[in-house]
């Protein structure tokens, strides 16, 4: 019996609460009125955070004694780049990925930015990637879906994207598609297909809560990303009030009036980068990166670019045409 390797274009977790995110910059202590510029790290001993600081250099506080206001006073004007360029399918790549952000956030720049043309990958990679996001609560995480070989941020591509506090497209990007399939020596198969309706199921529920989630904790329509995952969902934006709302045409009240109608069923939800801005799911179209950092207020920030993860690919083709010079000379020997 064949392997049958799965590529599912999204991500199976459990959910997880969201750490809200804290641009710490100016620390002022409640009792005392000290005040500190500085930021905080993701390091701790204890109770404690790291933090470093203009005043005292590195510290440590507990930050429920501080109050913190979010500006620029004691951060490095600089922005780091990550990319990510290719499909999430190396775990070398995406440990590289992991520590890259970590280490980005700890050096306290202006910004992190993320620049995203992938068309997805393995589950567990792109899930891992998301965390890492998520678990940045010292420094924004900025999307930007540039464009190139692929073309946007495709299904576990999204799913990335939807995690940064940001979102920014290029003109001619997209942003969605993001259902389950898996990958045998035939081609891509529908996963329902290939495992049955009732597991199917089971994954897809999971997986659209967690798109939705990863939506929301943004203020981005989570309805919009379950619709990027199942195409049996339609979605159409009405008004009420003065409020916008994104809904399922079922749950319509005659007082509210259809503006869009956003998804259709039988067709899973794909945004160009004008549709994106205009339903909230993305923030802005910049036509590169000096217009995102103008944006931003940071055009006299360094710019600074991390090719790690780039490395770890290039070590990875390395090691990979080793080894087949291996296997070759083994093969030979035989």
């Amino acid at each position: 019996m064949h392997k049958l390797q799965t590529m599912i274009l999204a991500v199976f977790v459990v959910l997880a609460p969201f750490i809200s995110t804290c641009f710490a910059d100016t620390f002022t202590h409640r009792r005392t009125g000290e005040v500190l510029y500085g930021y905080a790290t993701s390091r701790t001993e204890g109770s404690k955070a790291i933090v470093q600081t203009q005043e005292k250099g590195v510290v440590k506080l507990n930050l429920a004694e501080w109050n913190i206001v979010a500006d620029r006073l004691g951060r490095n004007n600089k922005i780091i780049i990550l990319t990510l360029e290719d499909q999430i399918m190396l775990q070398i790549e995406t440990l590289a990925m992991e520590q890259a952000i970590t280490r980005a956030s700890d050096e306290g720049p202006l910004y992190i930015v993320l620049e995203i043309d992938t068309p997805g990958g393995r589950t567990d990679l792109a899930q891992r990637i998301c965390a890492a996001i998520a678990e940045v609560s010292n420094c924004q995480v900025v999307a930007f879906i540039k464009g190139g070989k692929y073309g946007g941020a495709i299904s576990a591509g999204a799913a990335v994207a939807l995690a940064c506090d940001k979102v920014y497209m290029a003109n001619n990007t997209v942003i969605g598609a993001a259902t389950i399939i898996t990958f045998s020596e035939t081609g891509p198969k529908d996963f329902k297909k290939t495992y049955g309706e009732d597991v199917g199921e089971k994954f897809s529920s999971i997986w659209r809560a967690y798109l939705a989630s990863l939506a929301e904790q943004n203020g981005r329509p989570g309805l919009l990303a379950r619709a990027m995952v199942d195409k049996d969902i339609e979605a159409i934006e009405v008004a009420e009030a003065e409020k916008r709302l994104f809904i399922e045409p079922v749950n319509k009240r005659p007082n509210q009036r259809i503006v869009h109608t956003w998804s259709k069923k039988g067709s899973l939800l794909t945004l160009t980068a004008e549709e994106a801005v205009k339903c909230k799911i993305a923030d802005k179209i910049v036509s590169s990166r000096q217009e995102l950092i103008r944006d931003l207020g940071a055009e006299d920030a360094e710019i600074v670019i991390n090719d790690d993860i780039n490395r770890a690919r290039r070590e990875f083709k390395r090691a990979k045409l080793r080894l087949n010079k291996l296997n070759k000379s083994l093969d030979l020997k035989i």
